[in-house]
């Protein structure tokens, strides 16, 4: 019998205690399972206020007022540092400080670590970004020690530390106040509340909404070099105050001034401006890796021999501080070109016609529809004879005749002040229109002038113009820069393609028509522009006719706008 009981003993015993484990795995997974399921009935505040290890970061939430935040119905994402995190050198007490850190932590949409996305950059709801470190698997400089905690608007990141609130590139100038670029950038700035990146963080007393606020910067170089915007990346290099005087004074020496405007005060602002736009470069760049940069605008800066001062990551980029970069006078007043299909206005549009031909710049030039009868002092052979002249008259069209006296084709430049050459290429290629071999008919002559007003004055227009014989063209062309007798005039033959260099021309004197006279003794072949700005020109033709339906055609690939630039 005892051997029995003692056998039952041993059967009986194992299956107790593997009964009791059984149920102690099953109670143990059943209690993680209503954890989890009550977890995700809770929003994020309350579930992370269930972590000891987080309760600073949670008194810091309800401090600064996103915790409110927290508890909507939207979806988040919270890299939530552990106490640790909050050791020395962290200002707790700043809440203005500490809404920009809380707010850098906490991102729009859930990111589980399964999520690509997660690991390339993603946005704070203050519009920072935070940024994947493959190389020590850091976000912003810290890493996630737990994943992926579910809750029931969102999903938390415990974090070693707190990520690293990365200052935009205008923020850094802004806590950089001695360089002379952030002071004349910042001079320029009007700020206002961006409401729709602020984010509402409860009210106060008096039941007015508190913000966490974000700025939006409202001046002419931010809005064309947006280095104040997170969705922005750019490099941007500021050069010690020397530097910034040695580019200045080259601008805006004694000799010349290249941003020349209406006033001392409004030339010296255009000079900074251009200044401080010489180092915008699009994208992250190293630039201990180039000895020459090009810069947004297409300027070249030699970064050779420059010493860095120092580096900053940003939030939307880099910055660096160098000590100064000498930039080519020639790589920053260029030369100027303007496509001939460009044209902002013309006397009449349904005689300008764009054609699509493979040898033209951009694959596209224009010529305006009219006529001009020539006398040609060529031979050629006719019934077995050889004439000396023969009148030939050449169309574009010959059932779309224009019939207007200096029939205009406008265009418009930003220059600098500065002398400049003026070339084009107007080919003519229309087969009618020349013979290499003067056998057969004659070559059409492209006679074209070309009207000038400048910056700041008035603009080209029509009106009365009175020769030195006092006879009275009521529809001239007035407003030109060199008066109203006087234009560029440019020379050419159908069936060449060249650049022709534009030369200054006397109007004819007696009738007002503007027909060319002569080129201008001595010879004048340059275009003196005195103020920075927008140009207009009018490419006319009545060079020299002006029978009615006769006053010839016009053709244009593009305009060159060359400076006589002479390195200081």
């Amino acid at each position: 019998m005892n051997r029995i009981r003692i056998f039952k003993s041993l059967i009986v015993l194992p299956l107790i205690t593997l009964s009791l484990m059984l149920s102690g795995c099953y109670d143990n997974a059943w209690e993680s399972h209503v954890s989890s399921e009550e977890l995700l009935k809770n929003n994020l505040v309350n579930v992370m206020s269930t972590k000891p290890e987080l309760s600073i970061f949670v008194s810091l939430l309800k401090k600064t007022g996103y915790d409110q935040v927290l508890q909507t119905a939207n979806s988040f994402t919270v890299f939530a540092p552990t106490n640790e995190a909050w050791g020395v050198g962290t200002d707790t007490l700043n809440v203005d400080s500490l809404r920009k850190m809380i707010g850098s932590v906490i991102v729009y949409k859930s990111y589980y670590s399964t999520n690509q996305s997660l690991y390339t950059s993603i946005k704070s709801v203050n519009g920072k970004n935070i940024y994947y470190n493959s190389a020590d698997s850091t976000f912003n400089g810290a890493k996630i020690k737990t994943f992926d905690i579910r809750a029931a608007n969102g999903v938390l990141q415990i974090t070693d530390k707190l990520l690293e609130r990365r200052n935009s590139i205008w923020e850094f100038l802004s806590e950089n106040t001695n360089f002379l670029q952030y002071q004349f950038i910042n001079g320029l700035n009007k700020k206002i509340l961006d409401p729709v990146k602020s984010i509402a963080v409860g009210v106060d007393a008096l039941g007015k909404t508190k913000y966490d606020t974000v700025w939006m910067n409202i001046n002419n170089f931010l809005q064309k070099y947006p280095i104040d915007n997170e969705d922005s990346i750019f490099t941007y290099i500021v050069v010690e105050n020397d530097g910034f005087n040695l580019m200045y004074n080259k601008y805006n020496n004694a000799n010349h001034k290249y941003f020349n405007m209406n006033s001392v005060a409004q030339t010296d602002s255009a000079t900074r401006f251009n200044v401080c736009q010489d180092f915008v470069f699009r994208g992250i760049v190293d630039i201990t890796k180039f000895d020459t940069l090009t810069n947004v605008d297409g300027v070249k800066v030699p970064i050779n021999g420059s010493v860095i001062k120092q580096t900053y990551n940003s939030s939307n980029g880099r910055v660096y501080v160098i000590d100064k970069s000498n930039i080519r006078l020639k790589d920053k007043i260029k030369p100027i070109k303007i496509e001939g299909e460009s044209f902002t206005n013309s006397t009449n549009t349904n005689y300008v016609f764009t054609r699509y031909k493979l040898w033209a710049s951009g694959q596209r030039d224009i010529a305006m529809a009219s006529g001009e009868t020539q006398s040609d002092s060529l031979y050629r052979k006719l019934t077995g004879k050889k004439d000396s002249v023969v009148s030939k008259t050449y169309f574009l069209n010959s059932n779309l005749v224009a019939n207007v006296a200096n029939f205009y084709i406008e265009y418009k430049a930003k220059v600098n002040s500065a002398n400049y050459d003026i070339y084009y290429v107007a080919y003519d290629d229309i087969a009618d229109h020349f013979d290499p071999t003067y056998t057969r008919y004659g070559v059409y002559k492209i006679i074209q002038k070309l009207f000038i007003s400048m910056p700041g004055s008035k603009t080209l227009t029509r009106g009365a113009v009175t020769s030195d014989a006092g006879n009275t063209n009521t529809s001239g062309v007035i407003n030109n820069y060199l008066g109203n007798a006087r234009c560029f005039v440019g020379e050419g033959r159908a069936g060449v393609m060249e650049i022709t260099k534009l030369k200054q021309w006397d109007l004819e004197p007696v009738n007002a028509t503007q027909m060319v006279s002569a080129p201008v003794s001595p010879l004048a072949d340059v275009m003196t522009v005195s103020k920075t700005g927008t140009l207009t020109m009018w490419l006319c033709n009545t060079a020299r006719s002006n029978t009615a339906s006769r006053q010839g055609l016009l053709f244009l690939d593009y305009i060159l706008l060359v400076p006589r630039i002479t390195e200081e």
